[in-house]
């Protein structure tokens, strides 16, 4: 009896976690320690692939494969993304400080031409 509580309670916690992190969403433990930033963390994937699906026009961000072509031209820059998204509140505003951030959705922004989404 003790293994089979002990094992269900391992289901459930692994659960808990699993579930975040299988939709691309930070894992937040103590609810104390949530702020913005994690409430608007988007992984780099999910924002370039925002951004190539129209999320970001508004701002400037053209989509699909205009975004594609802006980006080899020089006309879209990760940077350009990210201060598109904090704009239109989609990503905290701390993320223009990470240059490691910047590089990944850089990175994504590559990806697309390679294979699309």
């Amino acid at each position: 009896m003790k293994s089979l509580l002990i094992g269900s309670l391992s289901v459930l916690l692994l659960t808990a976690v699993a579930v975040p992190v299988a939709n691309g969403q930070p894992v937040t433990l103590n609810s104390a320690t949530t702020s913005s930033f994690s409430r608007q963390y988007l992984t780099p994937f999910k924002l370039v692939h925002l951004a190539y699906q129209g999320y970001f026009k508004d701002q400037g961000i053209p989509g699909y494969s205009a975004l594609v072509m802006a980006h080899e031209d020089g006309k879209v820059s990760a940077e350009d993304l990210v201060v598109s998204a904090v704009k239109a509140n989609r990503l905290s505003a701390q993320l223009l400080r990470d240059q490691e951030y910047f590089s990944a959705v850089d990175t994504e922004l590559w990806e697309l031409k390679r294979g699309g989404p």
